[in-house]
Parts: structure tokens; C-alpha cells; sequence
């Protein structure tokens, strides 16, 4: 069984596999593809389509929509999707039980960037394309519903106070002493004249309770020590975390796991279903009250428009 377009997930679930519409390969004609940019075949919309791929992994074909904030219809855009598709300038896939020999025509889809893509970015984009490999692509459904969710928090944000973010990175790379942390994203706000700066995270219920305990560990080496300084020199104060959870019940058990075991108290939670609220109103972010061991909903009036 794969899952359906009518069922469209808030959460994708564990253990599923990709079929891809096409299988990554060397076949794909460098020059054929620059000569159709040049010729207008493709456009700077595909331009622009394929550098957010190439920035944010996945999108499914409504976060696409959102990003291009056009009047045309979602049908024209897929149709033109999957027209880049078989100009294997993206791809695409399904998620199923076991690998399929197709994707399925009303399968739930999500589109990458293909070899194409980066012939494109490296000859109209200021993009650094020399360390991407379609290997990027192969993902477990746990990580593609972290990276399709970390697409999404962008697109809330950019929507909400554009004019406030100034850049938004996935899976930033740290390195603190020894360790390398790799947090799901950080971004840059300005607020009040001044850059401030998140650091966020994506969890699941199985993460616990290893996994994320180990990223807390890893998360507090560079936020609670002078380590932060070094990425954020122009800031005043350490970023903050934002971590965002598939449930209220995960975001609960986060919030006691980095309260009792890290020294990071300047984090705030939100889940899947709370991210498509209103940001700056009241319910969309929480804080963990460890007094009471209970998730307190409050307004994030740093998204105020």
C-alpha cells in the first residue's frame, strides 16, 4: 500500500520506502538542458523551483504553490512539475510499504531536485551545486517527514513576516569542540533593528528516548556555552531553540527531556498542527512549565508581522 494524495499526511509515518518516477543516472544531456533554458524551454520559474529544491530537499507540490504565491491554478503547476520531471530537471516519488515499480498517478508525491537541476543552478545560480549528489534524494520516511516539515516551518515564516527574516539554512553544520551538530534549521530574524537568531528542531515520537536525548546533549554544547558566539558574532544574546513535534503528547516529553537533562531553558515547542495557526497568536508556540509538568500556550510576538 502507498499513500494517497486524498490522505495527505500532517505526519508522514516510519518505515516506508521510495519509488522514484525516475531512476537517478549520468544519462541526462548537460548541454541539451542549458540549450532549453536558453531557448526559454525552461523559464526562471523553473529556475526558481529548482533552487528551492536544491535548498530544502523536498516539497510536495502545495508547499511549491505556496512559494511561488501565483494566481494559477495547483493543476497548471503540477502539470508544469511534472513536465520538469520528464526533463529530468526534478523528480518525484511516492512512499509506499515496499518499492513499487511506478509512482502511482493519484499517490501522495514529493519532488526533489535531479541532475538536471543542478546542470541548471550551476550555469544561472550563484548556488554551490559541487557537493550535491542525487544520493541527497534517498531518504527514510522518517527523515523526509522531518525535511518536508522543516520546508513547511519556512514557508509559515516567510508568509507570516517576510519582511523580518532575513535567512533561513536546513541542517546547518556546528562544530563544537569534538562534535559536529547538525539541527534540523537555524534562521535569522531581524527584530527591533537587531539580527536574532534560532536554532530549530524536528522530532517524532520514536526519537525517544535516545535519539533525542542526544541531540539535546549536542544542541546544549552550543547554545548554553560561549560556543554560539562563533557563528553569531553580530548577536547580543544566545539563539534561541525552537522545537517542533509531531504531537502535543511528543512536545511534552521534549519539553521535560531538555528541562531536566540540559541547561537549555530558552526554548519554545510547537507541533505539526499548531504550526498552521496564526504564529504570533496564542496556541501556536508553547512553553513547558516544569513547576507542573504541563505545556503552557502562549503568543510568539516575535513572527508579529
Amino acid at each position: 500500500m502507498y499513500i494517497k494524495e486524498q490522505d495527505s499526511p500532517i505526519v508522514i509515518p516510519a518505515d516506508l520506502k521510495q519509488t522514484f518516477e525516475n531512476k537517478f543516472n549520468l544519462n541526462i544531456g548537460k548541454n541539451e538542458i542549458i540549450k532549453m533554458k536558453n531557448n526559454n524551454v525552461i523559464t526562471d520559474r523553473d529556475i526558481e523551483i529548482a533552487k528551492f529544491l536544491f535548498r530544502y530537499k523536498f516539497a510536495t507540490a502545495d508547499q511549491i504553490y505556496k512559494l511561488l504565491g501565483e494566481d494559477k491554478t495547483k493543476v497548471n503547476l503540477k502539470n508544469r512539475l511534472d513536465k520538469l520531471v520528464k526533463y529530468r530537471v526534478l523528480n518525484k516519488f511516492m512512499l509506499s510499504d515496499f518499492e513499487e515499480e511506478q509512482v502511482a498517478p493519484d499517490s501522495y508525491q514529493i519532488y526533489c531536485l535531479d541532475l538536471g537541476g543542478r546542470y541548471l543552478l550551476a550555469n544561472y545560480s550563484n548556488e554551490d551545486t559541487t557537493d550535491w549528489y542525487s544520493t541527497i534524494n534517498m531518504k527514510s520516511s522518517e527523515i523526509i517527514s522531518k525535511n518536508l516539515l522543516t520546508t513547511e516551518i519556512y514557508l509559515r515564516i516567510r508568509e507570516t513576516c517576510p519582511d523580518k527574516l532575513v535567512y533561513f539554512k536546513v541542517e546547518p553544520d556546528f562544530r563544537v569542540g569534538k562534535k559536529n551538530v547538525f539541527p534540523s534549521f537555524e534562521m535569522c530574524m531581524k527584530i527591533n533593528g537587531q539580527n536574532r537568531y534560532f536554532v530549530g528542531e524536528a522530532i517524532r515520537e520514536y526519537d525517544f528516548p535516545l535519539h533525542i536525548r542526544d541531540k539535546v546533549f549536542k544542541l546544549e554544547s552550543l547554545m548554553t556555552t560561549n560556543a554560539w558566539k562563533k557563528y553569531y558574532y553580530d548577536a547580543e544574546q544566545p539563539p534561541v531553540l525552537f522545537v517542533f513535534a509531531d504531537s502535543d503528547l511528543t512536545a511534552l516529553e521534549a519539553g521535560k527531556l531538555i528541562t531536566e537533562s540540559s541547561e537549555i531553558r530558552n526554548f519554545r515547542l510547537s507541533t505539526d498542527e499548531r504550526l498552521q495557526r496564526v504564529l504570533h497568536e496564542a496556541g501556536a508556540f508553547l512553553r513547558y512549565l516544569p513547576e507542573q509538568d504541563v505545556l503552557q500556550e502562549i503568543k510568539a510576538v516575535t513572527f508579529r508581522p
